[in-house]
């Protein structure tokens, strides 16, 4: 027998104790998510050639903090899968930051149990290209009639356009009122834009303002601040 024949039976009889010793398959989808609640599927297959029976499947995360995989929604159960066939398995998971999940999978091959891990996968956040950094007001107290002044500062993660800050304020009888409304065209990555806005204090109490940013329409952030308003002094 050659060397190159005796190489391909060698390379053969690897494939099929790696098959034996890992008989799973798992592709995870998706790569990328918003922050929030969403299913990750994982296509788990048999690539042995045996059947596998009771096959249980649990999802777990590398930090809950990142990625939390949901109770409700963690575990499958799947009777049987026979060579090559393929589960698609749907996991319930709340995305904060990126993270990493991975697969443990145990089964019966022939009575025998065997217990498997995935690879494990990376889960990618997509963060917003924009955040308020920081909004305040001047000074917390101010005098009846004086004019209170916000400041509001936007960050961008990245190169972004489209955006619009909406600062309003709610003044002690709790009717709204919009203070300024900021079409912001562009921002390069890394860079920041300050905004100032100003509201005659003309009631006395507590006024509650924020400031709210949108991408393209939709909001991506929000902050809030207060000040107390005096009567004037005698």
């Amino acid at each position: 027998m050659s060397d190159e024949k005796k190489k391909e039976k060698r390379i053969a009889r690897e494939e099929r104790e790696e098959r034996r010793k890992y008989p799973f398959e798992a592709i995870t989808t998706p790569k990328e998510l918003d922050r929030g609640r969403h299913w990750i599927s994982v296509q788990l297959r048999n690539v042995s050639t045996d059947p596998l029976v009771d096959v249980r499947a649990t999802l777990y995360t590398h930090n809950t903090h990142d990625i939390d995989v949901m109770p409700s929604g963690s575990f499958h159960f799947v009777k049987e899968l026979r060579p090559q066939d393929t589960e698609v398995l749907n996991f319930h998971v709340f995305a904060n930051h990126s993270g990493w999940v991975y697969l443990h999978v145990t089964a019966y091959r022939y009575g025998v149990f065997m217990s498997w891990y995935s690879p494990d996968h990376e889960v990618r956040l997509i963060e917003d290209p924009a955040e308020i950094e920081t909004f305040f007001v001047d000074r917390p107290y101010w005098a009846l009639e004086e004019t209170i002044a916000t400041a509001t500062v936007v960050h961008a993660h990245r190169d972004v356009s489209d955006l619009r800050l909406e600062i309003a304020a709610i003044p002690p009888s709790k009717a709204h009122k919009l203070m300024d409304v900021f079409d912001i065209d562009f921002i390069a990555g890394g860079g920041t834009k300050r905004f100032v806005s100003e509201l005659h204090a003309s009631e006395e109490g507590t006024y509650h303002l924020t400031a709210r940013l949108f991408h393209e329409q939709k909001l991506i952030n929000s902050k809030r601040a207060s000040c107390y308003v005096t009567p004037l002094e005698e």
